[in-house]
């Protein structure tokens, strides 16, 4: 009786082990981003605790199994030794499979890298810690380190003197970034233009209405992209008044919200614009496919259905939301992937089955 239940406890394990990695693969299928953002194993992620939980099962009543069996056919023999091997040596083998599974859980996929020369795929989400300091907003606050290199000052004074800081001249600080103070004032300047600019455009409909169109899902972390094309080479580079692109979510609560925009360069040059010093974090796209509201990447040109851009210019983020990413990181934390789930209809379509 004991086999036909540990039988069909792992039965039960594996059917939840592979309907965990169906679910993962569609997961995966639908937001091509996914994969550069979340861990090897996540517990968070639904898909990821199935896999888990149907492998912990399966491994459980298998090791049952063998349990029982062992016993039953005395395996090692009546001695210390038999009585050894079958007490605590499979015990042993779960708890070795059980901390391999933690591990994975805790291993990062590196999925947050970026390069020195700030391009990336664009199936990556890349977090950038470049907040605005107090100049833009509190919760970004002495946050401008890339990294946390942490190191200690001796002492300044002569061999054998004691300075004014004395022994406590000794201390830990992030890495700096030579940020000036009217660098910061003009960066805080331009994101309160930009947000009275672009407040009429809290009703999506509005942006629709003065020719934004969608070129993008609502991706996780990065927002849903409307592009108005006649800004695109009208000479007026970095314009809080005539952002190149608004950034709308569905993520937040579930209504098409306005997040912020993005700033497109005038041209397709090797170095970005900077108007802020290290505060502007550009970043540009490759092999891109835009078809119809919505975005992939292809390897050529003749894998795309649709409008095919092997290089788009250097483009900026600047979040006029709230959020703790930084004002001109490149994605937002709170839609990463977001309290509601992403649209799944264009906005356009969306509205128009609203209005009947």
């Amino acid at each position: 009786m004991h086999y036909r239940l540990l039988w069909s406890g792992a039965f039960v394990g594996l059917a939840m082990h592979l309907t965990g990695l169906g679910w993962d693969v569609y997961r995966h299928s639908r937001d091509v981003t996914l994969a550069q953002r979340e861990d090897v194993l996540s517990l968070a992620n639904p898909s990821h605790l199935l896999i888990v939980g149907g492998t912990a099962v399966m491994a459980a009543c298998l090791l049952g199994l063998a349990v029982a069996w062992m016993n039953e056919r005395r395996f090692g023999g009546e001695g210390a030794i038999g009585g050894l091997l079958r007490g605590a040596g499979l015990p042993a083998v779960g708890v070795a499979a059980a901390g391999s599974i933690w591990l994975a859980s805790r291993a990062d996929a590196g999925g947050h890298v970026h390069d020195t020369s700030h391009r990336h795929d664009p199936a990556q989400v890349i977090v950038l810690d470049l907040p605005l300091a107090r100049a833009v907003g509190s919760e970004t606050a002495g946050r401008f380190a890339v990294s946390s290199d942490r190191h200690g000052h001796p002492p300044n004074g002569p061999a054998g003197t004691e300075t004014a800081m004395s022994d406590r001249s000794a201390h830990q600080h992030h890495a700096e970034v030579p940020v000036t103070a009217e660098q910061l004032e003009a960066a805080a300047a331009f994101v309160g233009r930009l947000r009275i600019a672009i407040a009429r455009y809290e009703d999506i409909r509005s942006a629709i209405a003065d020719g934004y169109i969608q070129i993008t899902q609502d991706l996780p972390g990065i927002a849903a992209h409307f592009i108005r094309l006649d800004y695109q080479r009208d000479g007026r580079e970095m314009d809080p008044e005539r952002p190149e692109v608004l950034l709308y979510t569905k993520r937040l609560d579930g209504t098409w919200r306005l997040v912020g925009a993005m700033f497109l360069a005038e041209g397709v040059t090797e170095e970005p614009p900077s108007y802020f010093g290290p505060l502007d974090a550009w970043h540009y796209h490759e092999n891109l496919c835009f078809v119809g509201s919505g975005v992939r990447t292809t390897a050529t040109r003749e894998q795309c259905p649709g409008v095919f851009t092997p290089r788009t210019p250097w483009q900026l983020h600047v979040w006029t939301f709230p959020t703790r990413g930084g004002v001109f990181a490149h994605d937002m934390p709170e839609i990463d992937p977001g309290t509601n789930p992403g649209a799944v209809l264009p906005a356009a379509q969306e509205l128009r089955v609203q209005s009947r």
